[in-house]
């Protein structure tokens, strides 16, 4: 071996060591580098997530433009106000969520499309719980106020949120009539279920509340609704239980006022 190379490797290994040592804090100091913008834009989201999430519409709406528009879980075009009116009469609550991915995309100094999934427990109509995974998107704009404010959000459901498959039955009058009455809902909040024969079919709707579902059935014992994903699954041995079936989470009842 050289004699030069004896001399210098402990001196070159040394040098290599520093230089590796730099490299690695300069990567990791650009890797904890954050865009202010999307930071800002991130806080901001978080706060009206949050309000969202409580049902403080009021101060979920300050933060929308005036161009907002959300394309919900269906397909369909909600603005503002008609989003007011839904939380309005759904009372959606969110009780629990879990960040599963997250990205941001900095499009220019005034706009910023945060994206993600998300899994998360909610109640709708002041109890009935549900569960699910959403894929969500949200543009920001910065407005001319120099404020930030949500112009378009979509949600898309990882598994379906229409009616349950189901092959429809018809069954005698009496039958459908000896389902009918006052249900309490076995849930933390007071509920109850009222049922209501209409044409061979089960009317439900919540005492107080704006939501009917259309229950049709697929046997004696199971009913399933035509507008979301419920179904009523009546006890084949006694006549004064059932279980409700709300987004493939099980909630039982009993019945507290007589069939007719």
């Amino acid at each position: 071996m050289p004699i030069s190379r004896l001399r210098f490797d402990p001196w070159l290994r040394a040098m290599a060591l520093i230089a590796a040592l730099l490299l690695s804090q300069a990567t990791a100091s650009a890797a904890e580098a954050v865009d202010p913008v999307i930071a800002e834009v991130k806080a901001r989201d978080a706060e009206l997530s949050a309000a969202h999430g409580r049902g403080d519409m009021a101060t979920y709406l300050t933060g929308l433009s005036k161009h907002y528009v959300y394309t919900d879980v269906g397909g369909r075009r909600v603005t503002a106000e008609q989003l007011a009116k839904r939380r309005g009469n759904d009372q959606l609550r969110q009780v629990a969520s879990e960040v599963l991915e997250e990205e941001s995309l900095r499009v220019s100094d005034g706009v910023v499309l945060l994206s993600g999934l998300e899994r998360a427990s909610f109640t709708y109509f002041g109890g009935l719980p549900r569960q699910g995974s959403t894929r969500w998107t949200a543009l920001w704009a910065r407005e001319e106020d120099g404020q930030w404010r949500l112009v378009a959000e979509t949600a898309t459901p990882v598994t379906g949120d229409g009616g349950l498959p189901f092959t429809q039955v018809r069954l005698p009058e009496p039958a459908v009539r000896s389902r009918q009455g006052l249900w309490q809902l076995a849930l933390p909040q007071p509920m109850q279920l009222q049922l209501t024969p209409e044409g061979g079919r089960l009317i439900g709707t919540l005492p107080g509340q704006s939501i009917r579902l259309t229950f049709v059935p697929a046997s004696a014992t199971r009913y399933y609704a035509l507008e979301r994903p419920f179904e009523l699954r009546f006890d084949s041995k006694e006549r004064q239980k059932l279980t409700l079936v709300t987004w493939g989470i099980e909630t039982t009842a009993r019945r507290v006022t007589p069939s007719h």
